[in-house]
């Protein structure tokens, strides 16, 4: 996917900081539902979101998915926290992309968050029926034992 970018003119190229829990987030993303990703953004026309576990990307898919934002170079070697917010290059294919920026972020997090959440609370349902059954397990011990 990054192979494309090369291809486009850059107009800017800066560092920045993604928020720890939204990097988490599409990054889990990344690993639990697919690989390269493609999400239509809504509420931004026309605007499509690429996600693989080397690039963001957001393109206009009416221009043939022309990269209008892409992050890039993001920075986890050595990251010690969760907490920590991942340092990445942002790269600006359009003049207006920093705008966009960190609206085309908050509405990939936002739906990312409402598709994990039902796998969410199946593991968090599989932890507690795990949880039940050790406990019993651990009940039944207890009594074989006396």
């Amino acid at each position: 996917m990054t192979t494309r970018l090369e291809d486009v003119p850059v107009i800017k190229i800066s560092s920045t900081a993604i928020h720890a829990p939204v990097y988490n987030r599409l990054r889990l993303a990344t690993l639990r539902l697919e690989s390269p990703l493609r999400l239509s953004l809504t509420g931004l026309r026309g605007m499509d979101f690429l996600m693989d576990e080397a690039a963001w990307i957001c393109v206009d898919r009416t221009l043939y998915d022309l990269p209008i934002i892409a992050w890039t170079n993001f920075q986890t070697l050595g990251r010690d926290s969760l907490l920590t917010p991942v340092e990445c290059h942002i790269h600006y294919y359009h003049i207006h992309a920093n705008v966009i920026a960190d609206t085309v972020l908050t509405t990939v997090d936002t739906f990312l968050q409402e598709q994990m959440r039902p796998q969410i609370q199946q593991n968090c349902n599989q932890i507690d029926l795990c949880t039940a059954i050790a406990a019993k397990s651990a009940a039944n011990s207890k009594s074989h034992s006396k």
